[in-house]
């Protein structure tokens, strides 16, 4: 679990919300997973992944290896 992996605040990082916490363990378990594919997995809008995406790259969590189309994602330890 990324919780136990990654933790709810982690150093000066923010405190993770529930959605925040199942895009990590997606992207953990699939590093190739995509907006849709995560807004499909939450049952949120593509708009609302993207603004959690921000967050999560913004605050050191992920950063995007490569570019957008064949690019991955990567979990921060």
């Amino acid at each position: 679990m990324v919780g136990n992996k990654v933790g709810n605040k982690v150093g000066n990082k923010k405190e993770l919300t529930n959605n925040r916490t199942i895009i990590l363990k997606e992207i953990i378990n699939n590093p190739n997973v995509t907006a849709i594919q995560l807004a499909n997995i939450l049952c949120i809008s593509e708009t609302a992944v993207d603004n959690n995406l921000k967050f999560l790259k913004k605050n050191g969590y992920i950063k995007r290896n490569g570019s957008n189309k064949t690019g991955y994602w990567e979990v921060i330890k």
